[in-house]
């Protein structure tokens, strides 16, 4: 660890940069390590990778995918991922943290798009659970090959133990910034950390009851003809993440 912080200080460096200056670095060495310029500091540096991701997704972007807004493609490959349950508006919400408006909206225009259908639930035909068109499952198929192979390039040269102390400290730095009571609701940011023993019951996330009101908001076709225009924040790190994860239990 000593010589990994060696290394990457003094390519950054704009003065000679010694082993006895570094021999046990402490955090408020490393803040003015950081600031002096030497290197980026770990929010810059995460920002930093974010971005790259994003761009190679971006660039690799398949071509049945290539029509589609950021906001769509998160909502179909959502869904995808929970294929097998009953996905209805009020979810659409809280897992994007948008309002019943912007949900409804955007779920009328994919549905026009013809991305997303809507079909009576057998318990109550009054409410209509959220299901992709056979054109919407294709996109899910080939943005999910596509992510898992920049997962592959991305993890490329670590070793297990190396991705499963990485996500750690991501899950110690988020938990830190949770914390502080700043961000909202700590229910909100599920744990970075690998658990392999409970992955596939992970999978299986826990649907509020939805209610009749929440529902009847969105039974019909939205009005408005605009797109979501990006109103979502982009999930295709998250799920290639736990792409990733899957991939190392094989």
């Amino acid at each position: 660890m000593q010589q990994l912080y060696i290394q990457r200080f003094t390519m950054y460096a704009v003065t000679e940069v010694t082993n006895e200056q570094y021999k046990e670095p402490t955090g408020s060495r490393l803040v003015e390590v950081w600031e002096s310029g030497l290197a980026k500091p770990p929010s810059v540096a995460i920002r930093s990778l974010h971005n790259v991701v994003n761009r190679y997704l971006r660039v690799t972007r398949p071509e049945a995918a290539e029509d589609i807004s950021s906001g769509n493609v998160d909502i179909i490959v959502y869904l995808a991922r929970h294929d097998n349950e009953e996905i209805f508006p009020q979810d659409i919400e809280q897992r994007f943290g948008v309002t019943r408006s912007t949900s409804c909206r955007v779920l009328g225009l994919m549905e026009q798009k013809g991305l997303i259908a809507r079909e009576p639930v057998k318990r109550d035909a009054r409410l209509k659970k959220i299901v992709l068109t056979n054109k919407s499952r294709h996109i899910a198929e080939v943005l999910r090959d596509n992510a898992k192979n920049m997962e592959r390039i991305l993890l490329e040269g670590l070793e297990d133990d190396q991705i499963r102390q990485f996500m750690h400290v991501l899950d110690v730095m988020q938990t830190n910034l949770v914390k502080t009571g700043l961000i909202g609701d700590e229910s909100r940011y599920s744990s970075l950390e690998i658990q392999e023993q409970d992955f596939g019951e992970s999978q299986v996330s826990q649907k509020p009851q939805v209610s009749q009101e929440s529902q009847e908001s969105c039974d019909g076709r939205n009005p408005h003809n605009r797109d979501s225009h990006d109103e979502y924040v982009s999930r295709i790190l998250r799920m290639s993440q736990e792409m990733a994860i899957a991939n190392n239990r094989r």
